[in-house]
């Protein structure tokens, strides 16, 4: 597996850390319950990154050194592409190890991926999780690099099978890349239900460390802060709401991301600041807890391709309000709803 610009064992909730780390992590993890022995190829942003780290049964996560060990923007990251490749092709080499299927994930993780196919002879499998000229057409304004869309085509040539999450994203593919129907399998992102369940509300609001007010309510916001995600909107919209009882929580965003920082002075201008909590990132482990102690979770982006934050919202019985751009369009599977 290759997931060069996110580690998926990185805290959840900052500036790129969010579903697909999610996705990637539990994915791996899966197929390693199976007996599937897996690596995860990322790139190390830390000198104290172990070179290898079991994630679980059958499953490693390596940290590939490309350019400096921080945090890079995505083109900083495409510019050191093939020293990671050649660190990938050498870590190979030195444990002898053999592949036998290469699960790129997003588009610098695909151009590594189809150096690897060529040099390994095995098939790639490329999910996108999302797409440039997609997120151009939902955020007027924002120009992606012609990069970017060059390196997206030439992964839906060459790549031996897209995965994508929803109908949605297939049509995308087929109107504005020219994919081929027969190399798309659409398999919708799913949540772990022994995980995320409903709980209490009194019992979650007492694990949070929130007083269970009999007349307290909130509504949660839960994401990485960028603009995709129309936090703005989401203040705006609860401007409008009168009853002083109900608070809005918005978990995400971590120490220095400029987007917290801008979000954070807009509930004194609004005049909400009293009823407007940024909790900066929170632990999977606890985020059931927020879900159930939640009337409401708001997810208000423009484009969503994956949908996580509802899945696990609904999986804890806790109703969505989403924007229509996306997934999911149901809970999960035997999921006790809220009454």
């Amino acid at each position: 597996i290759l997931s060069v610009h996110t580690c998926p064992v990185a805290a959840l909730g900052g500036k790129k850390t969010g579903g697909m780390n999610v996705y990637v992590r539990d994915l791996a993890r899966e197929l390693g319950h199976k007996g599937i022995k897996v690596d995860i190829f990322t790139r190390c942003e830390s000198l104290n990154s172990p070179e290898v780290r079991r994630l679980g049964q059958n499953v490693n996560v390596i940290h590939i050194p490309s350019g400096p060990s921080k945090t890079l923007t995505p083109m900083a990251i495409f510019s050191n592409l093939s020293e990671f490749t050649a660190n990938v092709m050498d870590f190979k080499r030195r444990h002898q190890t053999r592949y036998d299927l290469i699960h790129a994930h997003y588009w610098l993780s695909g151009l590594v991926g189809l150096k690897l196919k060529i040099a390994w002879k095995i098939p790639l499998i490329q999910t996108f999780h999302t797409l440039g000229l997609v997120k151009q057409r939902f955020l007027p304004g924002l120009t992606e690099p012609p990069t970017r869309i060059a390196a997206e085509k030439q992964l839906v040539r060459m790549g031996n099978l897209i995965l994508a999450f929803t109908a949605d994203e297939v049509g995308h593919l087929q109107n504005l890349y020219g994919a081929s129907l027969k190399k798309i399998t659409v398999i919708p992102p799913g949540v772990d239900v022994n995980r995320f369940r409903p709980v209490t509300a009194r019992i979650a609001k007492d694990k949070i460390g929130i007083s269970p007010k009999p007349k307290q309510r909130m509504i949660l916001f839960v994401g990485r802060l960028d603009p995709v995600k129309r936090v703005e909107v989401l203040l705006s919209a609860f401007k409008q709401i009168a009853d002083k009882t109900i608070e809005l929580v918005i978990i995400g965003g971590e120490s220095g991301d400029e987007n917290l920082g801008r979000l954070k002075l807009l509930p004194e201008n609004l005049k909400i600041g009293g009823r407007v909590s940024f909790l900066g990132q929170r632990d999977q482990i606890i985020l059931p807890f927020y879900y159930s102690a939640a009337e409401l979770v708001i997810v208000p982006s423009s484009y969503e391709s994956f949908g996580l934050v509802a899945l696990e919202s609904m999986a804890c019985g806790t109703p969505v309000v989403a924007s229509k751009v996306g997934p999911p369009a149901g809970p999960p599977s035997n999921t006790p709803g809220r009454k």
